[in-house]
């Protein structure tokens, strides 16, 4: 997610130490692969590249963290948006989609695995992710994804009425648990990523906007305010941030523009009767709830508005109050004491893509609100894509041309007006 006023500090940012930023390209230089975008895709693609023995540059826009991959709820899930493993394979075939439905099996690991390889401290929990289900319907359809993933041999569990009512806090029909995932603060995750990548030789520039893109002989040419980079190999790991640099590439994706906030820290009284074992948890509404406890015992939640005045009080009573009707242990409205907001990506499927956008150039992302571990594990492959470790028929998903969204005016609107829509079948089921 991106704020215009990305330096005015979040939960995230408040909790997390104070890094100095890197410093912003000033020279013409050169590099075998260069990443555009500091986020989690970009990041994972920069060490990809550089674990494969590539020379490295990666330019960020603005600082490390200001944007989707430091601003989300933290949730780490080893599952699709939306989709079924089975869904997945009819989808992309027989062979991509065995191949994407092990690297989202794994995602959560990998994530904490880098965490763990580099000493990050994110605040990470690993207690699992629980999908409870409200209707008979939205039970029939997590029992699908329960059984796919444990014949698949994801680490996964099934919680009946009474284990999911006491785990989560509240009263829900059923349930299903993914062991290996949790929650993290993703701010002091995307930083610590940051100096990791550093450390590991990546040549890394801040407060760098790629404005322009040009073909030379040595492969690609991309120019910032005060100085270049030529590179054989470009990543754009741009997603929600994407703009004119490529033609036409901003048009792939529907940007989306979504609120976290975060109650005062919880008694403990109340955190043993609510999320109990610290999982992260996201429900199946079509307004989706979703929760976790931060490292000081604040529930965080999030949602979003159909339109945006006064944004910060009305979107701390809207999450007040759903947090007063999920948890009836608050015996009221708990009090929210932050509010942040920002833009992510969606695309109409649901499923990440990979563009071949020229010979050299590249396009990967677009996790439609499952990217925090995802983003992770596909980067890297990214990267090993880029620096020539993976060819087009090695990568986890189909690598295609890119794929316009017709209407994209009206389907950007449609996207971030309809969450009354959503609201309305929630009320019916």
């Amino acid at each position: 997610m991106f704020d215009v006023d990305w330096k005015n500090p979040h939960l995230w940012r408040k909790t997390t130490a104070t890094r100095n930023a890197s410093p912003a390209l000033a020279d013409d230089i050169e590099t075998d692969v260069l990443v555009v975008g500091g986020g989690f895709t970009g990041l994972a693609a920069a060490l990809g590249a550089r674990d494969s023995g590539a020379s490295v540059v990666l330019l960020e826009g603005n600082e490390i963290g200001s944007a989707a991959s430091g601003r989300n709820n933290g949730l780490v899930i080893s599952h699709h948006s939306k989709a079924s493993p089975s869904e997945l394979e009819a989808s992309f075939g027989k062979v991509h989609g065995a191949r994407f439905n092990a690297l989202v099996a794994g995602a959560a690991d990998v994530a904490f695995g880098l965490m763990q390889r580099f000493g990050i401290d994110a605040h990470q929990v690993q207690e699992g992710w629980i999908q409870p289900a409200h209707t008979k319907a939205t039970l029939a359809r997590a029992r699908r994804f329960h059984d796919e993933w444990r014949a698949f041999g994801a680490h996964v569990s099934w919680l009946d009425r009474d284990e999911v009512t006491e785990r989560v806090g509240s009263p829900y029909l059923g349930g299903w648990m993914v062991r290996n995932s949790g929650h993290i603060n993703p701010f002091a995750m995307t930083v610590g990523l940051a100096g990791a990548v550093e450390r590991d030789g990546v040549r890394l520039f801040e407060n760098t906007r790629a404005l322009r893109l040009e073909r030379v002989a040595a492969g690609w040419k991309v120019y910032a305010s005060s100085g270049s980079v030529t590179a054989r190999e470009v990543v754009l790991a741009t997603n929600a941030l994407t703009d004119d640099l490529w033609p036409s590439l901003k048009r792939t994706l529907i940007p989306m523009k979504v609120f976290q906030a975060a109650t005062e820290p919880l008694a403990e009284d109340l955190r043993a009767q609510i999320l109990v074992g610290n999982p992260a948890v996201s429900d199946m509404r079509n307004d989706l709830r979703y929760f976790h406890y931060d490292r000081d015992g604040r529930l965080v939640s999030g949602a979003t508005h159909t339109f945006w005045h006064d944004e910060a009080a009305r979107g701390r009573a809207k999450v007040a109050k759903m947090l007063a009707s999920t948890f009836k242990a608050f015996g009221g409205e708990p009090r929210i004491t932050e509010y942040w907001h920002g833009t992510f990506a969606v695309v109409p499927d649901l499923k990440p893509h990979l563009y071949r956008l020229a010979p050299g150039l590249v396009f990967g992302g677009l996790y439609s609100g499952r990217g925090v571990a995802l983003s992770m594990a596909l980067g890297q492959e990214i990267g090993r894509w880029a620096a020539g470790r993976r060819t087009d028929a090695d990568m986890p998903l189909p690598v295609t041309a890119m794929k316009p969204i017709a209407f994209h005016s009206l389907a950007v609107q449609v996207a971030n007006r309809i969450h009354p829509w959503n609201r309305f079948k929630d009320r019916r089921a």
